[in-house]
């Protein structure tokens, strides 16, 4: 007979053989241990792709698939297979237990990628809103050329995907380099591959106005001085282009602002040519603490000076515009450009096309096992896997279709996407008539659906306004001009203002998370993605990184 003690015993004694008895996960023993690593949106103890291949239930990426219905997709049994998904990205973590189990083929095309944190977090995203795709991953590295990334697209393609999706922007260092970027992406297009890429982090980054005839372009009345950081102090990596498209000749300058002396240029961009496209200078520095302003010039007087555009890919402009601030791929009308939302608002740093626009809007955050993802890097991957759910159940639209289907069904006049309400569209449009039933159809949507598919067909060219984008490339060439030693210097710039003593000292390699600025060593880059991936959150909730760009220089 057992007393209470006995009982007690062997309870204890069977607890203690089940937890030996419970199963582990292979890739226990060498799970990343770093903060971004192990951040929301881990899918948890799963055994075997089965299980692996099905949304997280904890987490940003759990919330903002709920936010945006892909979870009632899957319910319906859509989960996107016989789906195929590209992802390009600088490279990717082949051994992520959460994306491992999806990849169908691997391949990198460009040089050393630096870290894989950034685009494995993007290809976690695709995985998770359509847990049943295939994906096939291009690692184009940190410096790729637009040869590299054709070659990229097109082994994409080659492979049959169905969805392409690139969280980058880039900002090229020849001129004419854009445009080839965002050949490619029409490319794949043309051939029915949806591709979708992020809008980029750039509304706060970017200024747009008219040149001036001659002498200093004017950022606002009177101050031709445009701060990065609103003037507050910053290090590291200033990566900086200017672009416009007439005869003047603009040089750009990076100025430092010092305390009871004048200003001295730290940097500058003075080719003397111009063509009949659109002309590029660039500043790529690393930089001591300090602050720094960028300044235009008009070198030779024109008749016509205009439109000018400044971008400062990682700090912000005192002086912002933020229609004009997308660059390639996304101002490719054949693209579907992605922002970011916060709350079902685009985000204040969400870039826009010259008319004020983006195609969609999805969630700005994903918790995932390789890094916490922010920004319109985060956005770019749930719009993929929501066409890639629209294109399961041997449905194949074609780009525009879905293009059309997904700013048709947005919701809210911001246009955040509804993954069921796309879907459903989507599906409606293939039966034969209203009210009719489809055995076929697995995910077994309500035939009433057919008429918003029919709304958003008919409108496959309408209200939304063009988004009328721009490319530009970029070229780097100093010349000796008298300039730089502080004689001449541009209206606004305010040297003798007393700020006390500015520390020449401190290495490239830290950032002011507060503003989202970077401080890296290497030659910067890409806009979501945009160095080495090993990312901190900035304080208004976009990535920002530690390191350096691309050729085709990508942030």
């Amino acid at each position: 007979m057992f007393d209470a003690s006995s009982a007690r015993v062997v309870l204890l004694a069977v607890v203690v053989v089940l937890a030996f008895a419970q199963p582990v996960p292979s890739s226990t023993a060498d799970d990343r241990s770093t903060g971004a690593a192990t951040a929301g949106g881990d899918v948890g103890p799963t055994i075997g792709s089965t299980v692996q291949r099905h949304p997280s239930s904890a987490g940003a990426t759990a919330d903002a698939l709920r936010s945006v219905r892909a979870d009632a997709v899957h319910d319906r049994g859509l989960t996107g297979s016989n789906v195929e998904v590209g992802v390009i990205g600088r490279g990717f973590d082949a051994d992520d237990r959460v994306m491992a189990p999806h990849v169908v083929e691997h391949r990198r095309i460009g040089g050393d990628p630096g870290s894989t944190a950034h685009d494995t977090a993007v290809a976690e995203v695709v995985s998770e809103t359509a847990p049943s795709a295939d994906l096939y991953l291009a690692g184009v590295g940190r410096t790729p050329t637009p040869e590299e990334y054709a070659t990229a697209v097109k082994w994409l393609t080659d492979q049959g995907v169905d969805v392409v999706v690139d969280s980058g922007s880039y900002f090229p260092s020849v001129a004419g380099d854009g445009s080839r970027i965002t050949a490619a992406a029409e490319a794949a297009a043309a051939e029915g591959v949806v591709f979708v890429t992020s809008a980029g982090n750039y509304a706060d980054r970017h200024w747009a106005g008219t040149g001036t005839a001659d002498g200093w372009v004017s950022f606002a009345e009177g101050d031709a001085a445009n701060h990065l950081a609103d003037g507050e102090r910053v290090r590291g990596r200033v990566t900086a282009r200017l672009r416009w498209q007439s005869a003047a000749d603009y040089d750009l300058y990076l100025y430092r602002r010092l305390p009871n002396a004048p200003d001295r240029v730290v940097a500058k961009s003075t080719a003397d040519e111009t063509g009949p496209g659109v002309s590029v200078e660039g500043i790529d520095v690393a930089v001591p603490q300090g602050r720094y302003y960028l300044a235009v010039y008009a070198d030779d007087p024109v008749a016509t000076p205009g439109r000018v555009q400044v971008f400062a890919a990682n700090h912000g402009l005192e002086h912002a515009t933020a229609h004009g601030s997308m660059v390639a791929p996304a101002t490719s009308d054949r693209v579907v450009a992605v922002g970011a939302a916060a709350n079902g608002e685009r985000a204040a740093y969400s870039s826009l096309s010259e008319n004020g626009t983006v195609d969609l809007l999805a969630p700005a955050n994903a918790g995932t096992r390789a890094m916490d993802l922010a920004g319109t890097s985060a956005a770019a991957p749930y719009v993929a896997g929501t066409a890639a759910l629209m294109a399961s159940g041997d449905r194949d639209p074609s780009p525009e279709r879905v293009e059309t289907i997904l700013e048709r069904t947005a919701d809210g006049d911001d246009g955040s996407i509804d993954a069921l309400a796309a879907v459903e569209a989507t599906q409606g449009a293939d039966r034969p008539a209203a009210g009719a039933d489809d055995p076929a159809t697995d995910a077994g949507v309500d035939a009433s659906t057919a008429a918003t598919a029919d709304r958003a067909a008919s409108t496959a060219t309408a209200e939304r306004p063009a988004r009328n984008r721009s490319d530009d490339g970029t070229r780097n060439a100093t010349r000796d001009d008298g300039r730089d030693d502080g004689s001449v210097r541009p209206d606004g710039s305010n040297t003798a203002d007393g700020e006390g003593t500015d520390a020449d000292g401190g290495r490239s390699g830290s950032e002011d998370e507060r503003s989202g600025r970077s401080d890296d060593g290497g030659d910067e880059a890409r806009d979501d993605r945009a160095a080495n991936g090993d990312r901190r959150r900035g304080g208004d909730g976009r990535d920002t990184d530690d390191s350096g760009g691309r050729q085709a220089s990508v942030e």
